[in-house]
């Protein structure tokens, strides 16, 4: 969808709204302006998290799997072929 059919169907759709759509696109738009300043679209959480994973990665303590490995454990897993 372009831009202007974007605000075309938000506009139309304003003149019928119900208080719930009303507060769910508020909500959306105050979410957009406080992470639009951020460079991540992660959380603190998912970025604390994904640290957190690549230290046990770098200490030899985690896992990790090539992209072919996660495909075929995968395949495995639901009884598709390779």
């Amino acid at each position: 969808m372009t831009t202007v059919e974007l605000k075309n169907l938000i506009s139309k759709s304003m003149k019928s709204a119900d208080i719930g759509l009303l507060q769910y696109i508020a909500e959306a738009i105050r979410n957009y302006n406080a992470n639009k300043s951020s460079s991540s679209v992660l959380t603190a959480d998912q970025i604390k998290e994904l640290d957190r994973r690549r230290s046990r990665y770098l200490s030899g303590e985690g896992t990790s799997y090539s992209w072919e490995e996660v495909k075929q454990q995968l395949r495995d897993k639901h009884g598709l072929p390779s």
